[in-house]
């Protein structure tokens, strides 16, 4: 017997040891290699997801006949993928042996709460250092409103969003996305839609700190709507095309200020834009992954010739590995490439660090905008404390009647690269330059894929601060 099936049938056996053990005495004795048939599957707790959408990510069906090590594996992957749908708070796949050679299963899950109608406090900036440092933790800078969130609509892990926000930038938006629409369950569709205007207006930067500009008036309006295919025809594999439309009008004042806001000075720029991505993603947990890896590869063509418009093609390579090490050490890594090919970048689709998705910790005040970059990205973690706290058993919402947490100690270590700036830009002593840091810091995971990371770092040039954020950094 080689030592990984040796692993996986250790795996099996803390599985379902207790189901197991009643009904076969001697479960040391079977063997991993010998064939058993999968017999009924039983899910309970699906009150709203459809059962077609939970068999989706299993990879055995009734009357299957596996060997009994690749058995033991589904049953470890097809939790883990139930849970990255990212539709149950819990979900516990059960293996009952009717017998040496027959197999029913259980699934249990409870699903999480899905309609959420919440209020908007948002800071408009990048990030909270960018607020409390740089513009001085300014109120007015805040955005306000309310949105209505259902994420799984009818039963299909389907998502609708409607957005009304005031503030800093008025904004109203609408989408929608539904995983599945033909009966292989492999091509899914997406649409959204907004319209922004804005009173305040980031023009340039100097010294890779963005420049505003202020107005009683709205001084940018733009509406951009877009439409999604995927498909996605293994359980760890998908495609995504996306072609969207954008068009943003501004006024005199920005025209002024920075010439090369729009292509040509042009106070109307509209485009269409074509996107691919192939992402091959196979991360334990999606929010906060522990084991896995992911790779990603994204073509985006930024004008198709029907306005006189931009022609911009962009690329992006990433690629993340997570590693368990044993005792509650992980390892985490993740690199990002990214390029622009045109020679005449427009302000408005300016990229690079400080922008999303890209950023190097201790660098949060800054932005570091250009046609290429490289970053990496890696923390060594230790998992300190992890258990769910029941929090009230009379609680008429079974969702939120226990608090699933886990809290990690880490040491990172972020390094970064970019290519020449953007021409309106002035005074960037980043560019062309690797830019890096290290640090410290704490991680909190809970549950609804809420992460909370507070950390204290130290770049390049010597500069420390404590930040905290609301998304994992890998």
């Amino acid at each position: 017997m080689s030592r990984s099936r040796s692993c996986w049938f250790f795996i099996l056996f803390l599985l379902i040891g207790g189901p197991l053990w009643s009904q076969v005495q001697d479960i040391s004795k079977l063997d991993p290699e010998s064939e058993v048939t999968v017999g009924k599957i039983y899910i309970t707790g699906n009150n709203k997801t459809r059962l077609e959408i939970i068999k989706r990510e299993l990879d055995f069906e009734e009357g299957q006949k596996l060997k009994l090590v690749d058995f033991a594996q589904k049953v470890v992957l097809d939790q883990q993928k139930l849970i990255n749908t990212r539709l149950f708070v819990y979900v516990d796949v059960v293996p009952l042996f009717m017998s040496d050679e027959e197999v029913d299963v259980l699934i249990r899950l409870q699903e999480r709460w899905y309609i959420f109608p919440l209020p908007i406090f948002k800071l408009a900036d990048r990030n909270f250092t960018e607020w409390w440092v740089n513009q001085k933790r300014d109120f007015s800078r805040v955005n306000y409103g309310a949105q209505l969130i259902h994420t799984n609509l009818t039963g299909r892990n389907d998502r609708f969003r409607f957005r009304a926000q005031f503030g800093f930038a008025k904004q109203f938006s609408a989408s929608y996305s539904l995983p599945y629409v033909n009966s292989k369950q492999t091509i899914g569709v997406a649409f959204s839609s907004s319209f922004t205007t804005n009173k305040t207006v980031s023009v340039n930067s100097s010294g890779h700190r963005q420049q505003f500009i202020e107005s009683d008036n709205a001084i940018r309006k733009s509406f951009a709507t877009s439409a999604a295919l995927t498909y996605r025809p293994s359980f760890y594999t998908r495609h995504n095309f996306n072609l969207g439309f954008l068009r943003s009008s501004i006024a005199d004042t920005i025209r002024n200020l920075n010439p090369t806001y729009h292509r040509q000075n042009q106070s109307i720029q509209k485009y269409l834009r074509f996107s691919y991505t192939f992402s091959l993603d196979k991360r334990d947990y999606i929010a906060y992954p522990l084991k896995g890896s992911v790779f990603s590869l994204r073509f985006n063509q930024v004008g198709l010739g029907v306005f006189n418009d931009l022609n911009m093609t962009t690329t992006r390579l990433t690629y993340a590995k997570y590693m368990d090490l044993k005792n509650n050490f992980y390892w985490a890594n993740r690199t990002e490439v990214y390029n622009n090919f045109s020679n005449n970048i427009p302000y408005l689709n300016r990229t690079g660090f400080g922008y999303r998705p890209d950023f190097i910790r201790g660098y949060e005040r800054f932005v570091v905008e250009s046609n290429m970059l490289i970053s990496h990205r890696s923390s060594f973690r230790f998992k300190v404390l992890e258990g769910v706290q029941e929090l009230s058993r009379r609680s008429l919402i079974n969702q939120f009647r226990t608090l699933p947490y886990a809290f990690y100690l880490k040491v990172f270590l972020d390094a970064g690269y970019t290519g020449s700036p953007l021409d309106s830009t002035q005074n960037n002593f980043f560019n062309n330059e690797w830019i890096g840091s290290l640090g410290l810091g704490i991680d909190i995971v809970t549950y609804y894929d809420f992460v909370f990371r507070l950390e204290y770092s130290i770049n390049r040039e010597g500069s420390t601060g404590l930040f905290f954020n609301f998304k994992s950094a890998l």
